[in-house]
């Protein structure tokens, strides 16, 4: 029986054309640091990669600034970010982040609150509505923050923020805004630029490239001040020094110029398909969904009243088909959707949530596949 891939979310499959770019690229020899002809082939490899990233977000090749992935990327900008616009710039020991980010962000942030500042430092959650948008305050309620970070799209709702807003008003408090665009870059238009966006984080995996490379869009305006996290040679501008992984970041360039190709078409089909899964789920007695207004294509949150937390459960029971019950980060963890709690503070809505996530390559009959399994699954459960 054909086992159906429904958690494009977590991770979606590497391309054919990111594979084979870094299947070429792996097999060149030389270090993109050392300065004979296999170095340099490699190295014009990786500016052709920042290029192509770049173009993706609307950015120049010089903003684009590799790492590991979406993490680092997330640590980097809210550590460095903070100490820039804090100890260096002298704005107040406060930084305030959306209370559905992503773990990388609301650990990072709670971290650098207590090693920057000189001991003052403090964490400000942004409110979330029901619906799952983190709403703009008036100009009079915008927290007195020296940084600010708001992701593009929640990866377990699939809704999108305003974040050109955020942006916005962030500076008008003279702050730095940082948003994390790891779930939506490559599925829907970003643009950095338009969006005032002073620090953005990406990641390969999430746009169907490699696992274990990502980047981080630094402002052009602020890079020369803009602190490292780690030191050693002269590698990305001196800014993350360490030999450049030049296959993964190739196949990343690859994979986000593929995406910017065939993001209006994959976008088209895939949303089709999830409506049609979300409306034969919600059919069910005491379904109900999660994300109000513009959310990402693929992402369906759907909560099973009555099942509680027998979710992990749920998902063992399902037939051929691979799916989650929130982020791929929290594997394991029992707790209910802390993102969904923020929205609602329903914890029988939270711990009987299933995150539904399709992509390039689910068909129409994985969406009916994925539709019967989850029937099914809720059907033996509440049926005991």
């Amino acid at each position: 029986m054909k086992t159906v891939y429904a958690d494009y979310a977590a991770s979606a499959p590497i391309s054919e054309r990111a594979l084979a770019v870094f299947e070429e690229t792996a097999r060149m020899p030389g270090n993109p640091s050392s300065l004979h002809e296999a170095g340099q082939a490699a190295a014009d490899r990786i500016e052709k990669a920042r290029a192509q990233v770049a173009a993706l977000i609307g950015a120049d090749p010089e903003e684009i600034f590799f790492t590991s992935g979406g993490t680092e990327s997330d640590n980097w900008a809210v550590f460095s970010g903070f100490r820039l616009a804090c100890e260096i710039r002298g704005g107040p020991p406060v930084l305030a982040v959306s209370a559905i980010e992503h773990d990388a962000v609301l650990k990072s942030a709670a971290e650098a609150a207590g090693r920057i500042g000189n001991g003052e430092g403090k964490l400000v959650l942004l409110p979330v509505s029901e619906g799952g948008v983190v709403p703009v305050p008036r100009e009079e309620e915008i927290p007195r923050a020296s940084f600010f970070s708001v992701m593009t799209a929640n990866n377990e709702t699939g809704v999108v923020q305003p974040v050109g807003e955020w942006a916005r008003v962030s500076h008008v408090r003279g702050a730095l805004f940082h948003t994390d665009a790891v779930q939506a870059a490559g599925q829907i238009p970003v643009n950095a630029k338009e969006t005032e966006a002073d620090l953005m984080s990406l990641s390969a995996h999430k746009l169907h490239g490699p696992v274990g490379v990502g980047a981080l869009f630094v402002r052009r305006e602020i890079a020369g001040e803009f602190p490292n996290r780690t030191f050693g040679g002269g590698q990305e501008g001196g800014k993350r020094p360490g030999t450049v992984p030049a296959a993964l970041i190739a196949a990343f360039g690859e994979a986000a110029e593929e995406s910017a190709e065939k993001m209006e078409e994959d976008a088209r089909r895939i949303s089709a398909l999830r409506d049609f899964v979300e409306a034969e789920l919600l059919s069910l007695p005491g379904t109900v969904r999660s994300g109000e207004g513009e959310r990402l294509p693929g992402i369906a949150n759907l909560s099973f009243r009555g099942v509680g937390g027998e979710a992990a459960s749920l998902l063992c029971g399902l037939a051929g088909v691979m799916l989650s019950a929130g982020s791929a980060c929290h594997a394991g963890n029992e707790e209910p959707s802390r993102v969904l709690l923020s929205m609602t503070g329903d914890r029988d809505r939270a711990s009987s949530a299933l995150r539904i996530s399709l992509g390039r390559e689910t068909t129409e009959e994985d969406a009916r596949a994925v539709i019967r399994a989850v029937k099914d699954a809720i059907e033996r459960i509440r049926n005991g």
